[in-house]
């Protein structure tokens, strides 16, 4: 696999907000909208309180991403609601402001900002926001998962890592999903990444070694991508493992090195090149932001993948907004 191979679909961001909607219908706008783009959920709040919201949505292949924030509320994911909406997904929160109650079977835990959570998107749960929350969460649909890992199942207790464990797969998630939603500078991250990251912290230590290293190396890569000087070095440094052991781990996804960097690299100028900004952005200015070295380089390479040149690709975005 190299830099031609076909990219998972990404669907264009989205953000909903309750600001526009007469206070009488906001809670069934959030339900509407999040059944849609994420979870269906039930809300509720206190009497007499006034609702307000926004979620940011990227759907990238099987993987939702999201950043949300609202005012005091109450949701539930109830049996009924379960079985008229099923998911089929394991579901991850990153708390980022404000104390989340999470309850199912009975028991009732607390999460606080730089807690994570991972729970069956299918299992019934209540989960209260009673000074208001800012979180990420993360839907990742079950068969993109590795048959040897045991993630929530309905009925089974979340996953819950505290911040003060400082999981290295809980952060790089974090970063990955916060950068690509809501932020000023979104970069859609790889899917397979997102999956090996959840997988490995679900796992328990079951994952195989290479699955490890696969994991937090393209994690590095996705941080590091716009440096031009990223090297196969430095990526197995952050590791831990040596030149050679990187190098298997790449073969065993049927690309090297070079060719996982260039085809993210491209991916990433995709989204500038197709987005809001593109206006303002030359391709020169792309390249380099993209950490390319030459813009002939980049430009060769950009058409060869997608099938247009760059220039073209921000004009066609241009008229469109």
């Amino acid at each position: 696999m190299d830099a031609t191979r076909t990219p998972p679909a990404i669907l264009p961001a989205r953000a909903f907000s309750t600001a526009h909607v007469p206070p009488e219908q906001r809670l069934r706008a959030w339900e509407e909208h999040n059944a849609e783009a994420l979870i269906a959920l039930e809300c509720r709040t206190r009497t007499g309180e006034e609702f307000r919201a926004r979620e940011d949505n990227v759907q990238i292949g099987r993987v939702h991403l999201a950043r949300v924030r609202s005012t005091a509320h109450t949701v539930e994911r109830s049996p009924d609601l379960i079985g008229q909406q099923p998911t089929g997904a394991v579901a991850l929160f990153v708390s980022l402001r404000g104390e989340a109650l999470f309850q199912q079977g009975g028991r009732r835990q607390f999460l606080r900002p730089g807690d994570l959570l991972v729970c069956d998107a299918d299992g019934h749960f209540v989960r209260g926001f009673g000074h208001g929350m800012e979180e990420l969460a993360l839907r990742v649909d079950r068969r993109v998962l590795p048959e040897e890992i045991c993630p929530p199942t309905p009925g089974e207790q979340p996953l819950i890592i505290r911040k003060s464990e400082a999981s290295p797969y809980g952060r790089a998630i974090a970063r990955l999903v916060g950068r690509a939603v809501g932020s000023q500078d979104p970069a859609p991250p790889d899917e397979q990444t997102i999956v090996d990251l959840l997988s490995v912290l679900v796992s328990n230590g079951a994952m195989r070694p290479h699955v490890v290293h696969r994991a937090l190396a393209c994690a590095y890569i996705e941080d590091r991508l716009r440096d031009p000087h990223l090297s196969v070095p430095e990526v197995a440094s952050a590791v831990g493992i040596s030149v050679r052991q990187l190098t298997r781990v790449f073969a065993d996804m049927g690309r090297t090195f070079p060719q996982h960097v260039l085809g993210r690299r491209l991916d990433l100028a995709h989204t500038l090149l197709a987005g809001p900004d593109a206006p303002t952005l030359s391709t020169a200015t792309v390249a380099a932001m993209c950490g390319f070295r030459s813009t002939a380089h980049f430009s060769q390479t950009f058409q060869a993948r997608f099938g247009i040149a760059a220039g073209e690709l921000r004009r066609a975005a241009a008229k469109r907004l």
